[in-house]
């Protein structure tokens, strides 16, 4: 499996996959190259059995990793740190010509979108973008990992690509298009917006603040309180409260009301519930209070935003995943 996926990766076709063997799991990696500087790496795996792969990076390049399945973790050749992305983030790193070891959990479902940019010919065919000053960051940086919360409108753009319907020269078009949309919005959105660092956590501590997003995920309508969480997870407030902000970049409870604006947000984009309703379905007791909060994340009230977002996109609106 290794072995195919590192001729997958040297290969010099526009379009490569390799699937996954049903002894052992199933689903692909997908490689594409829809920009000369651009290299597009999707994945949808699940093993009936635990897994570790390796694979060799032949080239400096800036990396961009959207985790849209379960969490995962991988090493770096020469780098003590253990790193991971969680479902819903996106991380960026600089990656040196080195091998990378990844760990596939039993019947996880391990789904990503990731793109490549190529050091030298990023900065020359991108230079609409700030590639220069992310370049410099990412090298000046090495052997960090950048998350953030994947925002709303990267979960659309990773939607469409994973779901693109198109084939051959209107394909390649379509990516092309959306690859670039979707380097746009990160760097706008999420790298620009934040001082470049990463939180010095032990993997206990991070399993432990990871854990306590998931259970904040799975009660988003009555989550415990800050005591009561940090029992559960097994860290002190004080921990629990600085590495949750450091991690995730929100403090807790503003986690939990950024959850429900999301949320919200698609109930309301797919058009299913009316704006009252979508703030009683997430906790929202009052509805002028979801509006304030639901402007202050998305710039617009949703009376607001919703109609400009239509007629912006043509109705077209595409429930994410």
């Amino acid at each position: 499996m290794t072995a195919h996926l590192n001729r997958m990766y040297s290969a010099d076709a526009l379009e490569h996959q390799v699937k996954v063997p049903f002894e052992i799991g199933n689903g692909y990696w997908q490689r594409m190259r829809p920009l000369t500087a651009v290299e597009l790496v999707l994945c949808d795996v699940r093993f009936n059995k635990h897994m570790v792969m390796s694979s060799k990076e032949a080239e400096d390049s800036a990396v961009i990793g959207f985790c849209l399945g379960d969490p995962i973790w991988w090493n770096v050749e020469g780098n003590r740190k253990e790193f991971g992305l969680d479902s819903g983030e996106v991380s960026a790193f600089f990656n040196t010509e080195s091998s990378n070891c990844c760990e596939y959990d039993v019947h996880r479902h391990f789904q990503g979108l990731t793109l490549k940019l190529n050091r030298q010919m990023a900065s020359q065919s991108l230079q609409h973008l700030p590639i220069d000053k992310v370049m410099h960051t990412f090298f000046e940086k090495k052997g960090q990992l950048f998350s953030s919360k994947m925002t709303p409108g990267m979960k659309q753009i990773t939607h469409e690509i994973l779901h693109c319907r198109y084939t051959g020269d209107v394909k390649q078009i379509y990516l092309s298009a959306k690859v670039l949309e979707l380097i746009a919005l990160y760097f706008s959105e999420s790298l620009l917006q934040k001082p470049l660092t990463m939180p010095d956590l032990s993997r206990t501590d991070l399993a432990a603040l990871h854990r306590a997003k998931e259970i904040l995920d799975a009660n988003l309508l009555t989550p415990p309180g800050l005591g009561e969480l940090a029992k559960q997870v097994c860290l002190n407030e004080y921990k629990l409260k600085k590495g949750f902000k450091e991690l995730f970049g929100f403090p807790v409870h503003a986690y939990v009301i950024d959850c429900r604006l999301t949320a919200a947000y698609y109930m309301l984009e797919e058009g299913v519930v009316n704006i009252t309703e979508a703030a009683y379905a997430v906790g929202f007791s009052k509805a002028g209070h979801f509006s304030d909060q639901f402007k202050r994340k998305y710039g617009m009230k949703p009376s607001e935003y919703f109609p400009h977002h239509r007629k912006l996109s043509g109705e077209r609106l595409l429930p994410s995943q």
